[in-house]
């Protein structure tokens, strides 16, 4: 497949003033809000925040419990203190790992959430829908997160689609299912066979884990796309690409399942041709050497950021270093990404006031 030139820019001379969360304005203008996406330090776990322009606020996942809620007390920094939200409108939680729901708990203390999805609970009693790691009824988080989502949850399936006003959310994959291929004939390279799967690598044994049955979702604004897998992994990864393609060109790529190499499949990163990809590792977990070499093999990747060096491995086997947002382990350093109105254009700022880089959409 062809990779497209897009010849990213340095954004010497940007001003995203006016306000904190980045948009500029003017005396006589107020700004126009595109997508604000916002890659929150959980120590190799996952919470990423969007705030549409319509000003909804959702959440990908929320981190570890415990630790003096430090996960949550950082989400909520990132909401209230960077967005201007004062509560969140959409809690979407990928699977049922300890590091992707675990902050629920401490966060329905600290701040207001009126919506919970997920890929579906033991009692919702779906057909052919398994549930290898939980969350049991006597067991704590999820006793907890049930408590939190009480009355406000709903389980999706491949194919749903998340009502945000502005912003389109389609649910790729749910429980270790796929979107049927007749739901992305118009919007993606579903209508032919993907000539990459040919050269594509072998299957790996089949995960029994949850990771394989994590929620994959994709988010459209104009001509820019965000594609989150959670945690899933290869196999299931490889479907959504092979044998055709379910997914498109996406422009910002959250590296799955923290950069580790179980997951990643290569023949899904050549397909999608991302420009940007952002790891969300931790010191010691994720950031896999595999994948940043997976990464840097793709030619239409113009920067791949991780929130952490790899403290385990070497300068090389990280990205550059002025990419990643936290070089020691005390961590809490965030990427910020600020999407154009129309999609045309987004930024990456590594930390709340850091570096900025500036690239063209598909």
């Amino acid at each position: 497949m062809v990779s497209r030139f897009r010849g990213a820019f340095l954004v010497a001379a940007v001003v995203l003033a006016g306000t904190r969360g980045g948009w500029a304005q003017s005396a006589d203008r107020p700004a126009r809000r595109g997508l604000e996406i916002d890659f929150i330090d959980v120590m190799g776990g996952a919470a990423t925040l969007l705030v549409t322009p319509a000003g909804e606020s959702v959440l990908i996942d929320s981190g570890w419990p415990g630790l003096e809620d430090r996960d949550p007390r950082r989400i909520v920094h990132v909401l209230k203190d960077l967005a201007g939200r004062d509560h969140l409108d959409h809690l979407i939680t990928t699977h049922w790992h300890t590091d992707h729901y675990g902050g629920v708990e401490g966060l329905s203390r600290l701040v207001r959430i009126d919506h919970f999805w997920d890929r579906g609970l033991p009692e919702d009693n779906a057909p052919g829908l398994d549930f290898p790691d939980g969350p049991r009824k006597d067991d704590p988080l999820g006793i907890a997160y049930r408590r939190a989502s009480r009355g406000k949850r709903k389980a999706l399936a491949a194919g749903d689609l998340l009502p945000l006003q502005g912003v389109e959310a389609v649910v790729l994959a749910s429980g270790g299912r796929i979107i049927d291929p007749a739901r992305r004939a118009g919007t993606a390279r579903a209508s032919a066979g993907n000539p990459l799967c040919a050269s594509a690598p072998p299957d790996q044994p089949v995960d029994p884990s949850d990771n394989a049955r994590s929620l994959a979702m994709l988010f459209t604004l104009g001509r820019f796309q965000f594609f989150d897998a959670g945690d899933l992994t290869w196999n299931v990864e490889k479907r959504l690409v092979c044998p055709v393609d379910l997914i498109g060109n996406v422009d910002l790529y959250q590296v799955t399942h923290h950069g580790m190499d179980i997951s990643n499949h290569p023949t899904l990163i050549q397909t999608i041709e991302p420009v940007v990809a952002i790891m969300n590792n931790g010191p010691r977990k994720g950031g896999a050497p595999a994948t940043v070499a997976r990464l840097r093999a793709v030619r239409s990747i113009e920067a791949a950021y991780q929130l952490h060096r790899n403290a385990a491995t070497t300068a090389a086997e990280n990205t550059d270093e002025a990419l990643i947002a936290n070089k020691d382990r005390a961590g809490g350093a965030i990427i910020r990404v600020f999407v154009e109105p129309d999609g045309s254009s987004f930024t990456v700022q590594v930390g709340e006031d850091g570096p900025k880089r500036k690239f063209a959409t598909h």
